[in-house]
């Protein structure tokens, strides 16, 4: 799994923030990043990648005045189908 969440960001911060962030710390990051309001997702090349983005980044580093979290994106569960 190689996308990553990236939680606890501030209002402020961009696509190119977290460019930048990942840049910095030489995180290969993909070109897609998918920025929500809190959060976003990130995609990497590979695995190992992604366990370094986490190890590196998570808790650990301060953008925007918030310190981020990084966590593989795991997919909403749907909710159970009820019988009838």
């Amino acid at each position: 799994m190689n996308k990553l969440y990236v939680g606890n960001l501030s209002p402020s911060v961009t696509v190119e923030d977290l460019k930048q962030l990942f840049c910095e710390r030489d995180l290969p990051v993909a070109d897609q990043v998918l920025l929500k309001s809190g959060y976003g997702f990130v995609d990497f090349p590979d695995q190992n990648w992604a366990i370094k983005a986490i190890e590196t980044l998570s808790g650990k580093v301060e953008l925007h005045g918030k310190v981020i979290e990084v966590d593989y994106s795991v997919p909403k569960k749907l909710s159970p189908m009820i019988a009838v």
